[in-house]
């Protein structure tokens, strides 16, 4: 089914950004840049916090608190990743194909209300952290580091 493509793909982009990550100095991770957030740290902080925002709203809860999370190290961010996927996938295989199909109402960040399926928030999240994926390279070259292609194109190359 194209939803757990979509999210094995998310869950896999991930991981090979933080591994790649994880082979540069430590520094890097921390290291200020221009971009919407100061570094690479704070960008994967902002990811994973929507993230859970986005998990906890497809559950029903309509206006959920911004849970932070420790990523002070790459590793860090690693586990906290791993470990909400984890949920994620568990909560996901719940679902029946009506329950993807149920529009959940929510308020964001900003006090906006809004009416979304369980599958728009699953696209609107992956799609959101493939956008700061991708601030997260421009750190990377801003910095002098390679960096690393995460389209899907290279996701059943290599997952096959």
């Amino acid at each position: 089914m194209l939803r757990d493509k979509l999210f094995a793909y998310h869950q896999w982009a991930s991981q090979e950004i933080l591994s790649h990550i994880d082979g540069l100095e430590e520094a890097v991770y921390t290291r200020e840049g221009a971009s919407s957030f100061s570094s690479i740290k704070e960008t994967l902080s902002h990811v994973i916090t929507v993230e859970k925002l986005w998990l906890l709203r497809m559950t029903g809860i309509e206006k959920p608190a911004a849970e932070q999370f420790h990523v002070d190290t790459v590793d860090e961010a690693k586990q906290a990743f791993m470990l909400l996927h984890a949920e994620m996938e568990l909560y996901f295989s719940s679902l029946a194909e009506e329950q993807w199909q149920e529009v959940m109402k929510f308020t964001n960040l900003r006090g906006n209300t809004f009416e979304e399926t369980r599958e728009e928030m699953l696209f609107t999240f992956v799609n959101h952290a493939s956008y700061h994926r991708g601030q997260i390279v421009s750190l990377l070259r801003q910095f002098g580091k390679e960096g690393i292609a995460l389209d899907y194109i290279y996701f059943p190359k290599e997952n096959r």
